[in-house]
């Protein structure tokens, strides 16, 4: 499913100084920055725009070191983007700029009664004395409401006062807004700028507390989901839950319109619990996880457990007639879910927990389960086969390569066109480095051709007068080779007729990811091949008779390679 439309920014890495603080209410603090980066500056010999912020709800992530010094947790400035080097002692955390003016940004923080367990960012705000430096970057893209919402719905709690604040303020839709918001104490009340006919609900609530967000629902009544609403809530991440089921199942919101985020994460008693009951778990866990659980949940997802007990609890018999399934057979997977704690079971009575809904609500975590992730998974099985024979793990499984099946299976397709959505947040980078300068005629191919498309296109009539569907002077290939083998990779540039090719691939790991080990691991069982650097696809391309020109990494491990006709392709033998 595609994602909800977005522009991005350039990725510039910023430092600015404390220049006063201010206690909004006693639950928020607010802390005005300066400084010459927030206007247009130059470091390292690189030249940066200055700071922009147009939506309400973008996002820039403080930068704070646990540890030692905060130079050693900075991402490195790239030209067009950044890079992130490996660090454990690095804390980010998003906030939302609350006012941008000319050399000036605030921010909002809350602060807890007593600042037990603040986290990096409250208790750096806590202490932060003028002449301060914060370290920041973003922000890397905002949000687009579509055109013909009617009003605006807005939930949240503290932590989205400053979004909901700037909403009402600068007003990027001129429609009616119905707000819900939750403090902890009404000392939290913030005067917002309301029009006649706008409407704003505040209720009490503890962080954290799941029926609060129910209760926002029902303040705002039915009403206010009629006609064509955009709907935008931010608070603690399960406590959403009741949102997403009534605005899918109730409400009938597309998601198009909604915009839906969780601002936080509280780790609950009952995840605890399963945690330490969990095999493994304790003071002596495991140090491989089983795949058992793995494969329970996959098999929960693909026969319809979860989303049944995800329309309402019940017995286990009843469970078993409505995804027409032996209740014995069944047991088993459910003894494992209820072990690692995505089940609970009462009076005969089945239901998921917070960690079950959670899961059935977010489409890309249910992917690691049933999608083209697991594909690659189950594949891992002819891991050890693949390597001693420099086979294909996927094509071992499946019988054909990953590129052979996308020719016939649609959804693998659409795996891959929305993988090669996260490129979005490259454009920027891509625009400006204009790798096709002084050349002719394009044309853009591969699973990332609608996103790089729609940035030629954003970029102005210079470059959307360049487009061509085909026979173009430059070919730019975008994910096109990700999911190849070396030999199908080889096939694919050796074909291309342009004069000048421009590659678009991840050349190294995105060390922001924390499974950045697992998924390459998991792109070797469907190449067969080594992760793909930069010298790599550079000496791949040779072979198919390119000369690459330039190489520049665009940022989070992406690299765009420009290449030009060398000579004919050398023969096919050397690629596997």
């Amino acid at each position: 499913m595609s994602a909800r439309p977005f522009i991005a920014h350039p990725l510039v890495l910023r430092r600015a100084s404390v220049a006063r603080i201010t206690d909004v209410t006693p639950r928020m603090r607010r802390v005005t920055l300066s400084g010459e980066q927030l206007g247009s500056f130059e470091r390292n010999g690189l030249a940066h725009p200055p700071f922009r912020s147009p939506m309400f709800d973008d996002h820039v992530k403080l930068l704070f070191a646990t540890d030692g010094p905060i130079e050693d947790v900075l991402p490195h400035q790239l030209a067009h983007g950044i890079e992130w080097p490996a660090t454990e002692t690095r804390a980010g955390r998003d906030y939302t700029p609350r006012y941008v003016r000319e050399g000036e940004l605030d921010l909002d923080f809350v602060m807890h009664a007593d600042g037990h367990d603040a986290g990096p960012a409250e208790a750096w705000a806590r202490g932060a004395q003028a002449g301060d430096d914060l370290w920041f970057v973003g922000p890397k893209s905002s949000s687009v409401i579509p055109d013909d919402a009617d009003r605006v719905v807005m939930i949240g709690d503290e932590t989205a006062l400053p979004a909901i604040g700037r909403f009402f303020e600068e007003r990027p839709r001129s429609v009616p807004v119905r707000a819900a918001i939750l403090v902890a104490d009404v000392s939290a009340r913030q005067e917002l700028t309301l029009r006649d006919d706008d409407h704003v609900v505040w209720l009490v609530a503890e962080p954290g507390d799941a029926a609060g967000v129910e209760r926002a629902l029902a303040a705002l009544g039915e009403h206010a989901f009629t006609g064509s609403p955009f709907v935008w809530a931010a608070a603690e991440s399960r406590t959403l839950l009741p949102l997403r089921r009534a605005l899918t199942r109730v409400h009938r919101v597309p998601k198009s319109h909604q915009d839906i985020t969780g601002y936080w994460h509280e780790r609950s008693e009952e995840q605890t619990q399963a945690s330490d009951s969990a095999p493994g778990g304790g003071s002596h866990p495991d140090p491989v996880p089983s795949p058992v659980a793995w494969f329970a949940v996959r098999a929960a997802l693909r026969l319809g457990l979860l989303d049944a007990l995800d329309e309402r609890p019940c017995s286990s018999t009843d469970l078993a007639a409505q995804v027409n399934v032996d209740p014995g057979a069944m047991e088993s997977i459910i003894a494992v879910l209820i072990a690692h704690g995505l089940l609970t079971r009462g009076a005969d009575e089945l239901r998921l927990s917070d960690l079950g809904a959670e899961l059935c609500a977010d489409e890309h975590e249910r992917e690691r389960f049933d999608g083209a992730e697991a594909d690659q998974m189950i594949a891992l099985r002819h891991l050890d086969d693949a390597i001693r024979t420099g086979d294909s793990a996927w094509r071992r499984e499946h019988g054909s390569t990953m590129a052979e099946l996308a020719l016939t299976h649609q959804a693998i397709r659409d795996e891959l066109t929305e993988h090669a959505e996260a490129l979005t947040y490259l454009m920027p980078a891509l625009i400006a480095a204009a790798p096709w300068d002084g050349e002719g005629t394009l044309s853009v191919h591969g699973p990332g051709a609608a996103v790089v498309g729609q940035a030629l296109h954003d970029a102005g009539d210079a470059t959307s007068a360049r487009m061509r569907d085909r026979n173009a002077d430059v070919q730019i290939h975008a994910r096109a080779l990700a999911h190849l083998t070396d030999a199908e990779a080889f096939a694919h540039m050796a074909a291309v007729s342009a004069a000048a090719l421009i590659v678009i691939e991840a050349t190294k790991a995105d060390l922001l990811d924390p499974h950045a080990a697992d998924h390459q691991l998991l792109q070797y069982a469907v190449t067969g091949a080594p992760p793909r650097t930069s010298s790599r696809l550079v000496a791949l391309a040779a072979q198919a008779g390119w000369k690459t020109t330039s190489v520049q990494e665009l940022g989070w491990g992406v690299s765009c390679l420009l290449m030009h006709r060398n000579s004919g392709p050398i023969a096919a033998a050397n690629p596997a």
